[in-house]
């Protein structure tokens, strides 16, 4: 379970090397919230909803804020929690140890989604979008699918082994959906369409490590089983699976990404962000293979992230057509890694399920299109992957997109624009994440190719209505009254030409 708690931090870590600097501590502070936040709510009525020991296939009933939860009384066929059985999903845990480890999942969830949220939200939205999502949404699908009389696992047969839409597509759509009602950034896609760089590599490659570390333990071993008779196989496919998808969606999106760039031949300041997308492909790779990576064989894995960047690439391009301003691609990755997940599970999968023992025996047909494919039930997985995924995109859509319309409504959703161009960290929080000094990483003058672009009434494509503004290499965006008073003695905004000691801070 702290495998879980790992990737929830380098998801962090990745977003907040991800955006400009002026924001990296709102995104550091979005994750204690949503911990704080996501915490209640599991605890008050998430768990209850999911793995309520009264339960039906829609929803459980029991276990409000966590009453009764370790009674034995309430489970007569479970002598021992940890004793090898069984009995009620509760795969050798105790119960409190099988509710921290789905409470986790729901932060996972959560945090992921709110990461397309950065540089421009404010800070109660994070709040209450944690309440719905680990309280509420999350917790029904999750029931759904690996709850104990759950309709979608136990009367359709949709299998999800690590998440790839129970979990994350979950988040994607999340992703999307609140994205899109907080709009764009300043200065994305307008006055012109313009790349906002991160400001750290290093963190975001801290970050990649951990959530890879995350992938490897949970697509391994997700269901707590791996001990026992051919359990070890299980892990071991599961290891190097997850290896071999994310590798080859990551080469496969480099090499595509860089074809690209030599047939179109971009300008320097329009190039996309080559390390993060890369970043961001491998990560889709581990959750294509999430939703089955114990049943695949390697060589499965690698057509899977092969397909995984493709799906990536594009998602991202699609999303950056409609305008969408998503910082770290979080929509692109958990959608187009998460939706081809789904529907990957019944066309490579080597069997339908495991024994009790954990091994394929003659009981157990080996249904998949890839080695049964004139067999009816083999097609049949594809529906229920079709199910799931319309269930899933549904079901987070309607809730999600009500939640942003009504903070819409009511103008709690999205920081002022001086806000957004000036940093949140000082606005919201009355801190930096850095020292003011190298405050938004063009107050000094170590960083190469910073430029000044003063936004005036005259010239071709010009608007009046634009501050002046500061950009640098890693696109930090910040008005030039931020350096200096912004005035001189005529009581007109300063025209500067380059960065000095008089305009910084």
């Amino acid at each position: 379970m702290y495998h879980v708690t790992i990737m929830s931090c380098g998801y962090t870590l990745i977003e907040s090397g991800g955006v400009r600097s002026q924001n990296a501590g709102h995104s550091l502070f979005k994750t204690l919230l949503i911990l704080i936040s996501s915490a209640l709510a599991y605890w008050i009525f998430g768990y209850a909803f999911a793995f309520g020991q009264k339960s039906n296939v829609i929803l459980g009933y029991q276990f409000w804020a966590s009453e009764r939860l370790g009674d034995r009384d309430l489970r007569p066929g479970v002598d021992n929690y940890t004793n090898g059985n069984l009995v009620f999903n509760l795969n050798n845990q105790d119960p409190y140890i099988h509710y921290f480890y789905h409470y986790m999942l729901a932060f996972l969830v959560t945090n992921i989604a709110a990461s397309a949220f950065a540089e421009r939200c404010r800070v109660p939205v994070y709040v209450l979008f944690s309440f719905v999502m680990a309280g509420f949404v999350y917790p029904f699908l999750s029931h759904w699918m690996w709850g104990r009389l759950g309709w979608l696992g136990n009367t359709v047969g949709a299998r999800d082994y690590g998440g790839s839409a129970i979990i994350f597509l979950t988040a994607g759509i999340a992703a999307l959906i609140g994205t899109a009602f907080l709009g764009p950034r300043f200065g994305r896609f307008e006055p012109r369409s313009l790349p906002l760089f991160g400001h750290s590599i290093p963190i975001t490659s801290v970050g990649a490590i951990f959530v890879a570390f995350g992938f490897f333990v949970l697509n391994s071993g997700a269901d707590h089983r791996i001990t026992g008779r051919a359990f070890g196989d299980r892990v071991g496919h599961g290891l190097i699976n997850t290896l071999l998808s994310g590798s080859a969606s990551g080469a496969t999106y480099y090499i595509l990404q860089r074809l690209i760039e030599t047939i179109k031949k971009p300008t320097r300041h329009l190039k996309r962000r080559v390390f993060l997308s890369t970043v961001n492909s491998i990560l889709a790779g581990m959750v294509a293979v999430a939703g089955g990576a114990v049943t695949y064989n390697p060589w499965s894995s690698i057509i899977i992230g092969f397909i995984a960047a493709l799906s990536f690439l594009i998602w991202s391009k699609l999303l950056t057509r409609l305008l969408i301003d998503d910082p770290v691609e979080t929509a692109a990755v958990h959608i187009g890694g998460g939706l081809w997940g789904i529907f990957a599970v019944p066309i490579f999968r080597r069997a339908i399920g495991l024994n009790a023992d954990g091994v394929t025996d003659g009981t157990i047909p080996d249904f998949s299109i890839i080695y049964n494919i004139r067999n009816g039930e083999s097609w049949r997985g594809l529906l229920n992957a079709l199910c799931t995924a319309a269930v899933v995109i549904a079901w987070v859509a309607i809730f999600i997109a009500l939640l942003f319309l009504i903070l819409k409504l009511i103008n709690l959703l999205k920081v002022s624009r001086e806000e957004e161009l000036r940093g949140i960290d000082l606005f919201q929080h009355g801190e930096p994440a850095y020292a003011l000094r190298i405050y938004c990483a063009a107050c000094g003058e170590q960083l190469q190719a910073k430029t000044i672009e003063t936004e005036t009434n005259t010239g071709i494509g010009q608007r009046g209505n634009f501050p002046a503004i500061v950009t640098d290499a890693e696109g930090a965006i910040v008005p030039i009254e931020y350096f200096s008073d912004g005035r001189n003695g005529g009581g007109k905004p300063i025209k500067t030409g380059g960065l000095n000691e008089e305009n910084r801070v």
